[in-house]
């Protein structure tokens, strides 16, 4: 709110506002004191100054209530005077101030305006199944969590998104994501969560399109160490450099479609089975924390409260910590893209490295498990348990 007080109020000095401001206050002053000088005193000094403000306020706004009126020749010059100074002065800050907000509505939905919102995610880049990872997103998420687009597709097609999900807090920012001036236009310092796609444009190789993936992903940690990162990226064997430069999930596109077509044609309904959790259709995966009054007592208690109480199914603990540091950046061997590393960390005046987040995941624990601090429950459920 103070951020956005502040861009007003800068807005409005670049625009000249205060100044038409002090027009309209000199011009009040103006009415007031000739209304003061030139016309017949009624009562005392204190209450003739009264009604001369609220007749020269009345005048030059062009209200005209009559309820006060100039019964001198000066006077009646003085309401002239008034008369055009309102409609000139108040009309040039009307239409200064309304042009000052439908600008930044038109800058606002063509992308071009600042990001005010905090704890937000940010969705880097864009590719034909990228509608689809956004409406996994929309069923998935909290609608309070705020969504924000930066890509280079045109504002119309932001404009059919936030129309399909009126319901959630979408946003966009136009511009190249790996550049640092979007980023920060999209309040990346504030953000909680940033996915950065594999974004392919007219004529580039897998090559670059992962090399602008990391580059995006370096900048994303200078400027906020403690945002979590998932990554797209095209060749597998580029996954080593972003775990290195500190992405916390990294997810190799078609890496396991091999996988799904085996399943479907040596199990079909185990196949069916698993594709219908990953599209959300009725019962999903949800992640809930464990809450602390079933900290040190054994497993069976919460998974029954969970069946009994939200018809949902464990099936996974896992822990989340920042217990695996960065020694190295760089690998044994030299290579091209060691050199590109070296060289934007340069660029960027980076010193140090920062702490990848490691996952302990338990699938099917046993029921005598006992439950510690941190831990979080994968669900099966129709809708996200609400516990608190």
């Amino acid at each position: 709110m103070k951020s956005f007080l502040i861009g007003i109020i800068r807005t409005f000095y670049r625009e000249r506002v205060f100044t038409l401001v002090l027009t309209v206050m000199v011009l009040l002053v103006f009415g007031a004191c000739g209304y003061f000088i030139v016309e017949p005193r009624e009562g005392s000094g204190f209450i003739h100054w009264g009604r001369g403000l609220w007749w020269s306020l009345v005048t030059l706004t062009t209200t005209g209530y009559g309820d006060i009126v100039p019964q001198t020749f000066l006077g009646r010059l003085v309401a002239v005077a008034l008369m055009v100074g309102g409609l000139v002065s108040i009309s040039l800050l009307t239409a200064t101030v309304a042009s000052i907000f439908i600008g930044r509505k038109f800058r606002q939905e063509r992308g071009l305006e600042s990001i005010k919102a905090i704890n937000h995610l940010l969705i880097l880049g864009w590719h034909p199944d990228g509608i689809i990872l956004l409406e996994q997103l929309m069923r998935r998420l909290p609608k309070s969590t705020a969504v924000v687009l930066v890509n280079q597709l045109p504002p119309e097609r932001l404009e059919n998104f936030q129309e399909k999900f009126a319901t959630h807090d979408l946003s966009y920012v136009w511009g190249d994501f790996s550049r640092e001036e979007i980023l920060q236009k999209a309040n990346v310092e504030k953000a909680a969560k940033a996915v950065i796609l594999g974004e392919r444009q007219e004529g580039e190789t897998a090559a670059q399109v992962d090399q602008r993936t990391l580059l995006t992903a370096l900048t994303l940690k200078s400027l906020n160490s403690k945002i979590v990162i998932l990554a797209e990226l095209l060749r597998p064997e580029n996954r080593v450099y972003l775990e290195r430069a500190g992405v916390d999930e990294v997810v190799v596109r078609g890496q396991y479609d091999a996988n799904l077509i085996a399943g479907a044609v040596a199990a079909p309904g185990v196949f069916r089975i698993f594709a219908s959790l990953l599209a959300g259709e009725g019962q999903n995966l949800w992640s809930v924390k464990v809450p602390g009054r079933y900290h040190g007592r054994p497993l069976k208690e919460f998974a029954g409260m969970l069946r009994d109480y939200h018809q949902a199914l464990l099936v996974a603990l896992y822990t989340e910590g920042r217990g695996l540091a960065m020694e190295d950046l760089l690998s044994d061997e030299p290579s091209p893209i060691d050199d590109f590393i070296r060289r934007k960390f340069a660029e960027t005046g980076m010193t140090y490295l920062f702490g990848r987040p490691k996952v302990e995941v338990q699938i099917n624990p046993p029921d005598t498990q006992i439950l510690e601090p941190h831990q979080n429950a994968v669900v099966i459920a129709p809708k996200r348990p609400e516990i608190e």
